[in-house]
């Protein structure tokens, strides 16, 4: 029978083996991952299922778990540090006018003290505890809300935070209005959120029983959603602890199972070796003389042994048996290395480097620690950006309202009514940066970047957290100062010394 021969010139047979090797291997439905089979469904049904338990054992690990409670805290001292701080970028004649600018940072300064709904913080620690509850919860809620105590020259304007747990679940489906919601967010057609059902009181608080629970419905215009999208079709956030809570909490069983199994062991001083366990003979020690005190009460049968023997003591023992020191093996030799791999796994998901999430630096070179800081950075870097676009943003806009609304504009904001979007939209933000790794070559660096027209002062200056503006007029100021003193000094030296070719009194040759 001839063989058949494939369209591509080559036997069927071979044709068809070639073509088999040519699938994905991530597709292979045999061999030892043939029950590894995840269906591809949206990523809300996945979230909507299991969100509750991520939550809850995210908080827990950021709670009780020292190293994942370390790690939150170091990325929000470097992602936020003191606060992440407005830059207003209005113009005059087509140039930034510094000095409007300057007048809008300070009434932003002025407010930020007073943004708390709850007068507990201010608006730079609302950053700091935001971004920390951001990594166990997935994100949080800032509700729009206003002052019933004015304070002169602040806008009325107050923030109120509220984690993600005041979201009405319940409210799902077709609502009366037409309207889909999912998971407590009410959406139009075209899938923006128009609207959020949220419980007035914690639900999980224990005083929520006694008042009921019932949501109400807030226009999304007076809640800002915080929260990072990672897949196209998702709606509800995922904690970003999600990754690693799983590894962070067996490596902690791991290492309580270690520390228990290095106590049993220690807690045992010593073992009575026999070869003869069930003969009860008479110890060695010193024995009673008749006619004399006893030499020794001390217990010399099985029966009569110790279980415990305080230091100096001298104990003897049954005939026949040996004293064995119990040898302390745990943790073993393996431990450090199980436990370095499984923080370095952890270490990836949290987006920081190995040594900064184990404080540990006993192997790395200067070389792999700059480089593993540097890129470090540009993961503290991504934080800020979702913080500026998320949440730091639409709050400066919603202040720039607040103070139009009240009149406390420090500029004039000539068709604001009609069209506010060019005023709202003129903020960018002033990150907090970081020093230099290596002063000398990075400073050098910076300096080349600048003389080759690849970069400018303000730009280098951002990078390290600094406002050029801010920082020149300070160095003016001192500069001014300085020449000052320098006028001072040189006037006194006038007074104290004599001046050359002024006649003399004194007598003379």
């Amino acid at each position: 029978m001839p063989e058949i021969i494939a369209p591509s010139g080559l036997p069927a047979r071979r044709s068809l083996a070639v073509s088999a090797l040519r699938d994905y291997a991530a597709g292979a439905t045999a061999g030892p991952n043939q029950n590894f089979r995840p269906r591809p469904r949206s990523a809300d049904f996945d979230i909507r299922r299991a969100v509750a338990n991520i939550v809850g054992r995210c908080r827990d690990q950021a709670k009780n778990n020292p190293s994942i409670s370390g790690a939150i805290k170091r990325i929000v001292n470097n992602v936020v540090r003191f606060g992440i701080r407005p830059q207003f970028q209005f113009r005059s004649d087509g140039r930034i006018d510094i000095a409007a600018n300057r007048a809008w940072e300070a009434l932003f300064s002025r407010w930020a003290r007073y943004a708390d709904l709850t007068g507990k913080k201010s608006y730079w620690k609302m950053q700091r505890l935001g971004l920390a509850q951001v990594w166990p919860d997935g994100g949080f809620f800032l509700h729009r809300t206003w002052s019933k105590k004015s304070i002169p020259g602040v806008p009325d304007l107050r923030i109120e935070m509220l984690e993600r747990d005041h979201l009405d679940r319940t409210v799902d489906g077709t609502l009366p209005n037409g309207n889909q919601a999912r998971g407590g967010r009410e959406f139009d057609d075209d899938g923006q959120v128009i609207a959020y059902h949220l419980f007035r009181n914690h639900p999980g608080d224990y005083q929520a029983g006694r008042s009921g629970l019932h949501s109400e419905r807030i226009p999304a215009s007076e809640i800002i959603d915080v929260w990072d999208q990672d897949w196209i079709s998702q709606t509800m956030p995922v904690p970003w602890l999600a990754a690693v809570v799983i590894e962070a909490y067996n490596l902690a069983e791991f290492r309580d199972y270690s520390m228990i199994a290095a106590k049993l062991e220690t807690a045992f001083g010593m073992f009575i070796k026999s070869n003869y366990p069930d003969l009860g003979h008479p110890g060695l020690g010193l024995q009673q003389v008749p006619g004399q005190a006893a030499a020794s009460e001390w217990p010399t049968t099985w029966a009569d042994m110790p279980d415990y023997i305080e230091p100096g003591r001298i104990q003897s023992i049954p005939f026949g048996t040996d004293i064995v020191f119990p040898s302390n093996t745990r943790p073993g030799p393996q431990y450090e290395p199980f436990v370095r791999e499984s923080r370095r796994q952890q270490a990836v998901g949290l987006g920081m480097s190995y040594e900064a999430y184990a404080a540990d630096y006993t192997a790395a070179s200067y070389s792999s620690a700059r480089s593993g800081s540097l890129e470090e950075r540009l993961s503290y870097q991504g934080m800020q950006f979702f913080l500026d676009e998320e949440m730091n943003q639409k709050v400066a806009a919603w202040f720039i309202e607040a103070a139009w609304l009240a009149g406390l504009n420090p500029t004039p904001m000539p068709g604001f009514r009609f069209d506010p979007y060019p005023y709202l939209e003129a903020v960018t933000p002033q990150n907090p940066g970081w020093s230099w790794v290596d002063p000398y070559k990075d400073g050098q660096a910076s300096e080349l970047k600048i003389k080759n027209a690849l970069s400018n002062h303000r730009r280098e200056a951002a990078g390290q957290g600094i406002d050029f503006d801010e920082n020149l007029d300070e160095l003016i100021a001192i500069e001014q100062r300085l020449l000052e003193l320098d006028q001072i000094r040189a006037e006194r030296a006038k007074l104290q010394n004599p001046i050359q070719g002024a006649p003399s009194n004194g007598p003379t040759e």
